[in-house]
């Protein structure tokens, strides 16, 4: 069993690394074009928002790590939306039978290794998972969502450096009608912390939580 998997994760590493560098340099297998309108129409929105080269990057480096036998786990994690988008397109978009059978393969290979991985994202197949930093009494959810209770300055400007972390990024990175839809999000969680500061300078001194 354990060279079936070895050699299922190197066919498909190969798989991944020569799909992401066909891609780019077009050499040896004719990329799709699109036969249908609507595959058509999400190849160029792919090409001209050059969110494929942001795919077929994610499917190199987990090609090649897949090839080496280094973060297996991880690599399979990160390909296989990837991958799931790829068959989506091929069913269903181009309806190419040939494109389908390689999508899906690649799918199925790739859901085989993660279930021989399985012992390795238990962790995060819990239904409440603590995150690093988390206790039962010190989650992050009751901190950014929940806004009852006092919270002390020193947590409520800790819990705002994330926030201030993901408004630069959403301004500085992203187009304006994105970047103001995803500042719209941050207002909750900022309303929160701030709902929960008054209470704890309202309330007796006492430990944020």
């Amino acid at each position: 069993m354990a060279r079936l998997l070895d050699a299922a994760r190197l066919v498909l590493g190969l798989a991944l690394a020569v799909l992401a560098l066909n891609h780019v340099l077009a050499v040896h297998l004719p990329f799709p074009v699109g036969a249908t309108p609507m595959a058509f129409e999400l190849l160029e929105a792919l090409h001209f928002s050059r969110l494929i080269y942001v795919a077929m990057g994610l499917l190199l480096v987990a090609g090649l790590a897949l090839m080496v036998g280094r973060f297996v786990p991880l690599a399979l994690a990160a390909a296989m939306p990837v991958l799931v988008c790829m068959a989506y397109w091929a069913v269903v978009l181009e309806r190419s039978a040939a494109w389908s059978v390689v999508a899906l393969g690649l799918v199925g290979v790739a859901a085989l290794l993660m279930l021989a991985h399985l012992h390795v994202y238990a962790a995060v197949l819990q239904p409440r998972p603590l995150a690093a930093g988390e206790s039962e009494e010190r989650r992050y959810e009751r901190r950014y969502a929940w806004p009852l209770g006092p919270l002390a300055p020193r947590e409520a400007a800790l819990a705002l450096l994330p926030l201030a972390g993901a408004a630069a990024f959403y301004h500085f990175l992203l187009p304006p009608i994105l970047a103001y839809a995803c500042l719209a999000v941050l207002l909750y969680p900022l309303a929160v912390l701030a709902l929960r500061l008054v209470q704890g300078l309202l309330a007796k001194p006492q430990r944020g939580d």
